[in-house]
């Protein structure tokens, strides 16, 4: 080595200390940054004759390090897990907030619950029964009537407005997945463009991961990592994005999901579990309180027809409307109410009696109440079982997602320190040089000048 490739050799020393201090400083001002990936910076040797170890020629030049690059700490093999676990977590997230909601539409055991209210109704029966030419009890059974049906409108309105919101929320997720999969085609292009040049992209592929994160929660996209870093994304098994070109993603008139004109089949992302919500669960749910409006509406209507008013004259259908949105009480005049189950027998409460006990008949509507409720508490309690497992292993994924990715303090105080050293040390071979050139230059050559 000559006294000047000595300077060289240390200043390239200092250059590669102060790069990996460089990166080492990144890492810790973006160890709070979402989506951050942890980098290093990349070492090596560099020989006189390019492409021969020095080991087996001798090198004509002064050899040294050089920085090579500057690369991303990630496993893509836990990236892929990890998007598949978000998806996942997406759609069980989602199913067991909406039966959550569902759920709360039916507050049982209460004792304002709709089962308490249809027990008062059925013994409001029994007092009629007890007393069938009073007006007082024929009163109360009306207004204990009107409290079911207005009880069953609401829970049906509730329903409804879960419906609306959960489509509501379906629209925006698809709105967002179309804004991410614009940005990550215009990411592709840069991408390409930064590595066919050589340029250091770490920061495009960070921005890359965090669209591809959202993209799986939202509509289960399914990511596949091209040669130059560039990312196509597929839902439904349809392309969405591919290279710098997006399909649009739309919701249908039947609250299905769409990429372009192809009707797909989400398997994961929270727009799964809204595409179910709205396509069976909640209208499952629906029919079913309907049932139970219906099965009111005609076993009591029915025994109505069967029966005589205080008048003697046949009786008048109680409920209007044969569904839980539709229900309403249409008898107005406590007299209209049949009790009687004799022909002119008004006196009679044979009918009222009868009524007082429908709701302990095998198919009233209080065991049809029953089954619905004893349903969407099973399946509420499952979602959440479903919802509890999957954020454990998500995070467990993601932990050991961050233990690579992830940027770790003392690590990279250890890493700060070595380039230190490294500095110091190049530092020092360059104060050495520089003193040895001195005394060459200034110093040899004097003996015997005065």
């Amino acid at each position: 080595m000559s006294t000047f490739g000595g300077i060289e050799q240390a200043g390239g020393a200092l250059d590669a200390a102060r790069y990996g201090l460089s990166v080492v400083s990144q890492n810790i001002a973006n160890a709070g940054t979402a989506g951050y990936t942890r980098q290093a910076a990349q070492q090596a040797s560099v020989d006189g004759s390019p492409g021969v170890p020095s080991i087996y020629t001798k090198s004509p030049g002064p050899g040294g390090v050089t920085i090579t690059g500057t690369t991303r700490l990630n496993d893509p093999v836990l990236d892929a897990r990890s998007r598949t676990e978000h998806a996942r977590s997406g759609s069980t997230d989602t199913a067991a907030s909406t039966l959550s909601a569902i759920e709360g539409v039916f507050p049982e055991p209460s004792d304002n619950g709709l089962s308490e209210q249809l027990n008062d109704f059925w013994n409001s029966w029994a007092s009629v029964a007890n007393d069938p030419g009073s007006t007082a009890p024929r009163t109360v059974l009306l207004q204990k009537a009107a409290t079911v049906t207005s009880t069953l409108n609401a829970m049906s309105t509730t329903l409804s407005d879960i419906g609306a919101s959960t489509a509501q929320s379906l629209d925006q997720g698809v709105a967002a997945a179309n804004s991410d999969a614009g940005q990550l085609a215009t990411l592709n292009g840069q991408i390409a463009v930064a590595t066919a040049t050589g340029a250091n992209a770490n920061a495009l592929l960070d921005q890359r991961d965090v669209l591809l994160g959202r993209l799986s929660s939202s509509v289960g996209g399914v990511a596949t990592i091209n040669p130059n870093g560039s990312a196509d994304v597929s839902v439904g098994g349809q392309p969405l994005v591919s290279g710098v070109n997006t399909t649009a993603l739309s919701v249908t008139g039947t609250s299905q999901v769409a990429v372009g004109a192809t009707t797909v089949i989400l398997t994961g992302g929270s727009a799964a579990a809204e595409v179910v919500a709205l396509t069976s669960t909640i209208p499952s749910y629906q029919s079913r309180l309907d049932a139970v409006a219906t099965a009111l509406a005609t076993s009591v209507n029915s025994a109505q027809a069967a029966g005589y008013d205080l008048a003697g004259n046949a009786g008048a259908p109680l409920f209007s409307g044969s569904t839980a949105a539709t229900i309403g009480v249409a008898i107005v005049n406590p007299a209209a109410l049949a009790a009687s189950g004799t022909p002119g027998g008004n006196l009679d409460g044979a009918s009222a009696l009868a009524l007082s006990r429908q709701g302990a008949a095998p198919a009233s509507p209080d065991s049809t109440y029953a089954d619905l409720v004893g349903s969407i508490g099973s399946a509420a309690s499952l979602a959440n079982q479903q919802q509890v497992t999957q954020a454990a292993v998500t995070t467990s994924v993601d932990a050991l997602q961050t233990s690579v990715s992830g940027v770790n303090y003392d690590e990279e105080v250890s890493n700060m320190l070595t380039f230190q050293h490294a500095y110091s040390a190049a530092a020092r071979v360059l104060t050495t040089v520089d003193s040895m050139l001195d005394t060459l230059i200034n110093h040899t050559g004097l003996v015997g000048l005065q």
